[in-house]
Parts: structure tokens; sequence; C-alpha cells
């Protein structure tokens, strides 16, 4: 049996093998029962007795199989484990919480893998290969497979609903309701990795970009190439000639649902009751030339006063009744990324740099760009040795200037400050967050309260 990972797999809520040689004391002297384990980026509490070995590391915010949990007796309610006269630290939900103890943040579970294998080995028979620095999310033998860990979120009761937009087409899809989407045209925004599990991509002489990362609801608008319904007489010319009749057209979606993919087909109201990203959507459109698409985050509240993201305003007012929605002053848009798609299907990326111009030069709001240079020059204190990885994350972590651990600078409610993006400028179609601890803290409190975040399953 192999660990891998899943067809639909979230990149920042895998488990990972990994080895720890050793452990660093609490920072608290006084703390004698606990000790630190380093994983990556991250920092987990765990017991001072626990010894060095493999362990299987899951992040904070991921969910892990009730029955591995059950098997290891990890369940605070003893009832729920196999042995009943043993509990552990896991609710029922089986969500992995970070935790701050006596002054120290701990984000993620380790799980001796001794432990893994024999309940790999007690649900199957057989023993997964274990491999140190393997990150998966499912076991896997020939076409069989069960599931490990995923990313914890409150399940969504409506049915027949998509969470971010209109009815989902079940089945084949009607001949009426003509797909015009290219896929080689159109590509939805690839996963914001967390900067934690990889710490090692930033290098000191890397030109990179450090923005604001806000708490929306992601649209895209897109000016691409599409197919064309075709009447009869170009219907023959196609088959007698293969000559192609693709144009080019608008596309709008929220982060994983395409609006306005089919012809004849109007975009339902979506997660919230109301087409937001329509309205996004008429903001930027004329703004694109062909070939262009923008990613960008829509902030503020919607046409019935209620926020997007609650209480996370950014600067922006509900509308009073019989108020017209109004751009600017109701809600607002922040483009963090910008790329032109060619008529093969070839995608040019933007760099941060270009965002920000381009936003500029177009009327349009990019998110805000708190540094622009040289990784080195950020910290310029911090010796470039074996160790400047580790220190650059741990000063960026905490740094007062890009507001980590302080409250939003551009809400006028009191909530936290999401944290950072940084981009690396070399062309790349990647990025990578850091999110505060307060805001970790408060997105767990949500959830336990109930309150669904429509990006939760991105």
């Amino acid at each position: 049996m192999k660990l891998e990972k899943g067809k639909n797999y979230n990149e920042n809520y895998l488990a990972k093998v990994v080895k720890l040689s050793s452990f660093v004391p609490h920072p608290d002297p006084e703390v004698n029962k606990l000790k630190v384990a380093i994983v990556d980026g991250y920092r987990v509490i765990v017991g001072i007795d626990e010894k060095p070995g493999l362990f299987i590391y899951f992040p904070a915010m991921s969910q892990i199989n009730p029955e591995l949990l059950r098997f290891a007796n990890l369940y605070r309610h003893p009832e729920k484990n196999n042995s009943s006269d043993k509990s552990g630290l896991f609710e029922d939900n089986g969500r992995v919480v970070a935790i701050k103890l006596r002054g120290q943040v701990s984000e993620g579970f380790l799980l001796p893998v001794e432990t893994f294998i024999s309940w790999c080995i007690d649900s199957v028979n057989k023993e997964p290969e274990i491999k140190v620095g393997t990150e998966f999310d499912i076991v896997k033998d020939g076409d069989k497979f069960f599931w490990v860990c995923k990313k914890y979120y409150k399940k969504f009761n409506g049915k027949g609903k998509s969470r971010s937009g209109g009815t989902k087409l079940r089945g084949k899809v009607p001949e009426r309701l003509f797909d015009k989407i290219i896929p080689t045209q159109f590509r939805f925004h690839y996963q914001t990795v967390l900067l934690r599990k990889c710490p090692h991509v930033i290098h000191p002489d890397d030109l990179i970009s450090i923005t604001a990362k806000v708490n929306g609801t992601s649209g895209i608008s897109a000016y691409v190439l599409c197919k064309k319904q075709l009447n009869w007489k170009e219907k023959i010319a196609k088959w007698l000639t293969g000559a192609t009749f693709d144009e080019y057209d608008y596309i709008y979606s929220s982060r994983t649902v395409i609006k306005n993919q089919y012809i004849n087909k109007n975009a339902g109201p979506g997660y919230y009751g109301v087409d937001i990203w329509k309205y996004a959507d008429d903001i930027v459109r004329p703004l694109l030339d062909r070939g262009m698409t923008a990613y960008y985050e829509i902030l503020g509240y919607l046409p019935n006063g209620k926020g997007i993201q609650g209480n996370f305003d950014y600067g922006f007012v509900p509308p009073e009744e019989g108020e017209t929605f109004t751009y600017g002053k109701h809600f607002g848009v922040q483009i963090y990324r910008v790329t032109l798609t060619n008529t093969l299907g070839h995608v040019h990326e933007f760099s941060p740099r270009e965002v920000q111009e381009w936003c500029k030069n177009n009327g349009l709001k990019p998110v805000e760009e708190y540094y622009y240079g040289y990784a080195k020059e950020l910290y310029p204190d911090i010796p470039q040795d074996d160790n400047w990885t580790t220190e650059f994350l741990e000063h960026l972590a905490g740094d007062k200037r890009f507001y980590m651990e302080e409250l939003s600078p551009t809400c006028i409610n009191q909530v936290p400050h999401e944290g950072i993006v940084i981009k690396i400028d070399n062309m790349f179609s990647e990025a990578f967050k850091l999110k505060c601890f307060k805001y970790i803290n408060r997105e767990q409190k949500a959830l336990d309260k109930g309150e669904v975040d429509i990006e939760s399953e991105n």
C-alpha cells in the first residue's frame, strides 16, 4: 500500500511523514511537562516524554479520519474510542486545532508512525510503505483507497445548490445549454500554498512582493476565446473545411463556479442569495483586453446589507434601505493576479509589479503592497547561512509593519488581520501565504459556532 495524494487534494492540508531527531524546550521556563517539535516551519507542542523518531504530521484545520482517531483512542469523549477508559484531545469533529499554550503557538498534531501503521494493518491487513517526506491524504492499494485527512469545513445543508453559485448540473448537460468554455483559455486560480509548508522556497537574492491578505470572496473576470454556438451553415463549413469559429467573449466566475458557462442560462444567485460576482465583473470587465483574465477579492457588503465575510468590512459601509448598491462605497474589488492567454492557450503571468501598475493605469485597486524588493534587504541583520530561512520566516510572522498579529488596518470593525501573501517575481504561477494566529483562532471559533465561510472549501 502506498501513501498518495487524492484526486482533489488540497496542498495545505496534506499529512506528511516526518523524522524528528530532537525537540526544543517550551519558551516558558516554568512549563516542564511540554516541549516543542519543529516540522518544516511549524511548531507543534508535544508531551515531555515524547521520543525522537518517525511521525505523521497533520496540519492545523485539517480533519483526521474518525476511524484512525477511534483506533488511537484520541477522542476526548472516551465512549468514542476503542478503549472506553482512555481519552485524547480531539473533539467529535476530528479537527486539528491550532492552540496557544503559555505563549507558544502549536499548529498541528503529531502521531507516532507505529500507531498509523497499526491502524492500516487493522483496517485492511496490509502495511503501508513509509518514506520520510511523503505528503498524502489517502492510502491506496491498487484501485482501492481510503482517506486519511482532508481540510475541515462545515457541511452545507442545501440540496442541489452550489456553495458559490447556481444550481449544480447533474448528469448530461441538455443540448440547449451550449458550453462555450475552451479549457486552455479559462483557468481557475491556483492554490495559494502556506509558506510554513515550504519555507525554503524563498532565498535571500529573490525579488519578492509582500501584499495584504484580505478576507472576502474570490472572483474572476476573463475576456478569452470561447466556442461559438454555430448555425447550420457554419456547422457545414466546419465539417467541410475544418474552419474554427471561436470568438472572444466574457467569462466571470467565483473561485470554483463559472457563472456564464452555458449560453441561454442565467447565473444563479449563489451562496449569498445574490450574484455579487456579477456586480464585481461589471467593474472589471470593461477594462480587459483580449486574452486577459483578472483574479480578485470582493470585499465589503451585499445589496441586502449583509457582510460578504461577516464583520470584515475593509472600510465599506452597508447600503441603507432603498439606497443604490454602489461600488467603492458598499463593496470593492482588489486585484491580486492578472494573466494574458494567447490563441494557442499559452499563459503569460503578470509580475507583481505589473499587476500594481496595470491597476493604477486602469483605475482599479490592487491588493495593498507592503514590500517589494530583495528578500535579504527586508531583514539585513539576518546572517545568510543555513538558518537564514528559519530566521526570515520568524521575523516575517511577527512583523508589525505588515500588521502580523494585529487588528486589520483597513477595517472599521475590530477584526484580526488575516496575514500576508508573498510572491517571488519570477513569472511563475505561484503564491505563498502566511496567516496570523489570531485570524486562524477566529476561524476556528467561527466553525465551532457553525458559521460557514464560502471560501472554506477552496
